[in-house]
């Protein structure tokens, strides 16, 4: 069976390599569809070789796969496996799927059978953000995915210990990061109440990306949200996470109850950290181990509440694949 793949490759990278991988092991020859000079410049954000050269390059590469292949010149994104009675199959990445199922459209129309198509997964970098020719050519990443320059990260906030806790976490996830501190020019009088405690984190978050040349922005906001079955209010704490392409993810810690007291004076107005100073006689307590530091004994600091809120926030671009219809 003959196969088809197709794409600029002006880098050839990790991602490129599972896809010839993947199109020599299911076919006996594979057709790549090449961009031409015109159509490259048309699609790319970055410098683009000139096709000869790409496909000079192209050819001596795919040589070590030992089987037949031709390189062909496309000057759109159907190429020419909207007509070609050779191709039995294509082989697409999870952004060339809906290209995929256009070709076999057009085919349909034409008389022709609908190709078999071969999906690959996303093949990630180090920060788990996909790889690409762009990304390799900006120097963010080499052509394996390994990171070239930490990740950025602003948070909105002048607390340190939210700063710390977003260091953290962001640390184990991507491992070469840097924390960017960006002034929250966002202040809710008194202590948040339900949705208003989720608006101030996506508020922080996009500000954060704003103001900073990161590639994230984190907005990490605690309020009280009641909880009609127990009619009492549990203190949570959401984060929100932005990154330049728009996507957000949403993610809360644990919840827990304030003394009664402290519960009526925050819904009057009057802001928890104010409260639990007086209370405990532990002056800035929300800049060091927290209400929940007091309230367990020591057994949870606010820290580690945080870091429990932002690695929730993290989930979905920690498994993205299981999450692709958010996107």
């Amino acid at each position: 069976m003959r196969v088809g793949i197709g794409g600029t490759f002006n880098v050839i990278h990790a991602g490129h390599e599972l896809l010839f991988e993947t199109a020599f092991t299911i076919g006996d020859s594979v057709e790549v569809g090449l961009t031409s000079d015109e159509f490259a410049k048309e699609t790319r954000p970055v410098p683009v070789r000139s096709y000869d050269e790409r496909r000079a390059h192209l050819s001596r590469f795919l040589e070590r796969y030992g089987k037949p292949f031709e390189i062909v010149s496309i000057s759109d994104s159907t190429g020419t496996a909207a007509c070609s009675e050779t191709l039995g199959a294509l082989v697409v990445s999870p952004e060339t799927l809906d290209v995929a199922e256009e070709i076999n459209e057009r085919r349909r129309s034409k008389g022709l059978n609908p190709l078999e198509i071969h999906r690959i997964r996303a093949v990630r970098a180090d920060d788990r953000v996909r790889i690409s020719s762009s990304r390799v050519l900006r120097g963010e990443i080499d052509k394996d995915g390994h990171l070239l320059r930490p990740t950025r990260i602003a948070v909105a906030t002048g607390n340190r210990v939210k700063v710390e806790a977003v260091r953290n976490v962001f640390t184990q996830v991507f491992g070469y990061v840097e924390i960017v501190e960006v002034e929250a020019d966002h202040k809710i009088s008194g202590e948040p109440v339900g949705d208003t405690t989720i608006e101030g984190a996506m508020r922080r978050a996009r500000i954060a990306l704003e103001q900073s040349d990161a590639e994230y922005g984190v907005g990490v906001e605690a309020g009280l949200f009641h909880v009609d079955r127990l009619g009492r209010y549990f203190d949570v704490q959401y984060c929100a996470i932005t990154d330049a392409s728009g996507l957000s993810t949403f993610g809360h810690g644990p919840g827990f109850e304030y003394p009664p007291e402290v519960t009526e004076a925050a819904l009057s107005g009057v802001a928890v950290g104010d409260i639990m100073s007086g209370v405990t006689g532990i002056e800035g307590i929300g800049h060091k181990s927290g209400s929940i530091g007091y309230l367990s004994a020591g057994m949870v600091n606010r820290t580690s509440l945080t870091e429990l809120a932002v690695l929730m926030a993290l989930i979905p671009r920690i498994r993205p694949e299981l999450y692709a219809t958010r996107r």
